[in-house]
């Protein structure tokens, strides 16, 4: 039954442009990576987009079967995490207050305060960030500079696109800022907290490029793999799999670059992780300011999609999977 509902989910003109993508760069038949795409699907429980993304077509049963693909992550999902409790994730507002102790800057709802109060914040910030309260990806905020603005018809704007978000633009620090300086470059910390054992499968840096003023993966941005050190040791990686040695953008060295207050920022995120335990599998979007560590914020349904790229992989080929299937699941 439940391959049956996937079949009519699947949006068959996307599965086969992107077959022939994949037949292309293999220089493999059509037919053969159609076929080896449904054995898959049917041994691992990964989609024809895994398979595309994680170049399975050079891969072999065993490498396949380490990675983690939609079914194993939406299996994390399941088991970890309460979806009576997302709404603290999902609603930026919420989210703010729930972990206040570990927020760095000023914030307000504009359907919660006066028109003074929104005024007072103005004046305090001049630029600042405007979010819609439950948006993705990093589609609908902007950056606000009020200089030469009308501040009532900037009130006004955003109740009408209803980003009623506005937030104290975060300043990253010196060094994060000399990777990108536009966008917030944010580290993306794993935490799985089973049984109120908190541990770290995975970090990663994510960076903005072209001139964005966010860092999203999806939305142009770019990201590698952080080392347990807090080190960068490999390329990063763009949506068109473009790979870097140093930022496109500032040509700053990529390789050999150390996270500022690593340490303490997994510390944190380790806290942070017990203050919902209902919502064991969480990904952290955290910088570091002149103020210290701040979190952007978190995220209940953690993507997958960069946790195996192929510039990140060690010789074996292998993905994530026993690591996080030994933090989840134990010795089962």
């Amino acid at each position: 039954m439940y391959y049956i509902e996937r079949l009519f989910r699947i949006d068959f003109k996307r599965m086969f442009t992107t077959i022939k993508k994949i037949a292309k760069r293999s220089k493999k038949p059509f037919i053969y990576i159609f076929i080896d795409i449904v054995i898959s699907s049917l041994k691992y429980g990964s989609g024809y987009m895994d398979y595309f993304q994680f170049y399975f077509e050079n891969l072999n049963g065993k490498q396949r079967a380490t990675y983690i693909n939609r079914t194993v992550n939406n299996n994390y999902f399941k088991l970890m995490n309460n979806r009576e409790y997302f709404h603290f994730f999902q609603n930026k507002h919420e989210f703010l207050n729930k972990f206040k102790d570990y927020i760095k800057r000023d914030f307000i709802m504009l359907n919660e305060v006066t028109y003074d109060e929104y005024l007072e914040f103005v004046k305090k910030h001049p630029v600042f960030m405007a979010k819609p309260d439950d948006g993705l990806c990093g589609h609908d905020i902007e950056l606000i500079d009020t200089s030469g603005k009308d501040l009532k018809e900037l009130y006004d704007s955003f109740f009408k696109k209803k980003t009623l978000l506005l937030e104290e633009k975060i300043v990253q620090n010196g060094e994060l800022s000399s990777i990108y300086p536009l966008a917030i470059n944010t580290i993306r910390v794993v935490t799985i907290n089973r049984n109120g054992r908190v541990e770290v499968p995975f970090v990663a840096i994510r960076m903005g490029n072209g001139g964005r003023v966010v860092d999203n993966f999806n939305s142009g941005g770019c990201f590698t793999v952080v080392d347990e050190d807090g080190v960068i040791r490999k390329p990063a990686l763009d949506k068109e799999n473009n790979v870097y040695d140093v930022h496109p953008y500032t040509n700053t060295p990529l390789i050999g670059f150390k996270i500022p207050m690593y340490e303490e920022i997994i510390k944190q995120c380790k806290e942070m992780a017990t203050v919902i335990p209902e919502v064991g599998y969480v990904g952290w979007d955290m910088t570091v300011t002149d103020k210290g560590i701040d979190v952007v914020e978190g995220n209940q349904l953690p993507g997958y999609d960069i946790y195996q790229s192929f510039p990140h992989l060690n010789e074996d080929m292998c993905g994530l999977k026993p690591r996080f299937d030994k933090i989840i699941y134990g010795n089962k």
